[in-house]
């Protein structure tokens, strides 16, 4: 079975899609959607914009992301994609394989699972994507204080670079409960196994904090940038005063004199 995971838009509105929708709704919450679209084929969608499809041809998949363009706010423009496959074996214990996964049951929790930990997969593509422009912007900054010992920008891009940054930091922050265990695996040791094997196989945990670590670079960064800011804005507002007093005082001498 093929699994296609695509991140299409950094918020994908799930109430206004399970309206119109077509096929069997297998499960629902607030965050997620979970569908059987036809025998043997699946499509998983989250509310922080990714979209996965299981057993479905290339076609089908392309219709299927058109047709969720409405409910997507701020598409991306290049949509990030993640291929997975699942093997039934049934002779063997579980195999975790690099972009493969062979197992002895093959059940539709088991496909759940191994979409939902490729949905995961994609979405860490994103913020990590998002993670390193802001640091190439930061860089650029930094080497204009070591070439030029002063920041070229302006108070509103400044305010503006400051706001991307905390924005996708917190997007992060409110989607930290996609990496937590599913409800599936609570009871099950199986999907236990299988969900705990295919984190590892994906490194879901190595690379968030890779993106926490380029945050937390960024963050002392942004900290020492408003520093010198204010600093800049701090010695403008001495200037204006001396002028100001040295008018006071030009005016006070032209009067004495006269």
């Amino acid at each position: 079975m093929k699994i296609v995971a695509f991140y299409i838009a950094e918020q994908l509105h799930l109430k206004r899609l399970k309206e119109v929708y077509a096929g069997s709704l297998l499960q629902e919450n607030p965050s997620e959607l979970f569908y059987l679209v036809d025998e043997d084929c699946y499509f998983y969608a989250f509310d922080y914009g990714a979209v996965v499809f299981a057993n479905m041809s290339d076609t089908d998949m392309s219709q299927n992301l058109v047709f969720l363009q409405p409910f997507c706010d701020h598409p991306l423009s290049e949509k990030l994609r993640d291929d997975f496959e699942l093997e039934h074996r049934p002779d063997q214990e579980p195999h975790f394989g690099f972009d493969l996964l062979q197992v002895p049951k093959f059940t539709e929790d088991v496909v759940k699972i191994a979409m939902l930990n490729v949905a995961h997969s994609v979405a860490l593509d994103f913020y990590s994507q998002r993670a390193h422009e802001l640091l190439q912007e930061m860089q650029h900054f930094t080497s204009q204080m070591e070439n030029k010992g002063s920041i070229s920008i302006s108070r509103k891009n400044m305010i503006r670079f400051i706001g991307r940054a905390l924005n996708t930091k917190n997007r992060i922050v409110e989607n930290l409960f996609i990496f937590d265990s599913p409800d599936l695996t609570w009871e099950d040791e199986y999907l236990d196994r299988i969900h705990r094997g295919l984190a590892r196989t994906l490194e879901t945990q190595t690379r968030f904090r890779e993106i926490e670590y380029t945050f937390k670079v960024v963050e002392d960064n942004l900290s020492v940038f408003r520093e010198l800011y204010l600093h800049r804005e701090s010695s403008k507002l001495e200037w204006i005063i001396i002028i100001l007093i040295c008018i006071e005082v030009f005016d006070l001498i032209i009067s004495k004199i006269f």
